[in-house]
């Protein structure tokens, strides 16, 4: 597959369907080592992305949940 001009690419008809990749959902895009990881938008726990941030060398904003001290 190749990315265009504009830096798109079709995702695969089965792919999207099997993700639930429907039209106007949101995706994000995740910075791997070796590559870039598509998910959909709010999916990707907290955990995960601050894995993702570190893993390619970013800080990471602290954020204060309810019932914590």
């Amino acid at each position: 597959m190749k990315i265009t001009s504009k830096g798109q690419v079709t995702i695969p008809l089965t792919m999207r369907r099997k993700h639930g990749l429907l039209p106007r959902r949101e995706v994000e895009f995740v910075d791997q080592p070796n590559g870039v990881l598509v998910v959909k938008a709010g999916k990707l726990s907290r955990g995960k992305r601050v894995l993702a941030v570190l893993l390619r060398g970013g800080k990471v904003k602290a954020t204060r949940q309810a019932g914590c001290v």
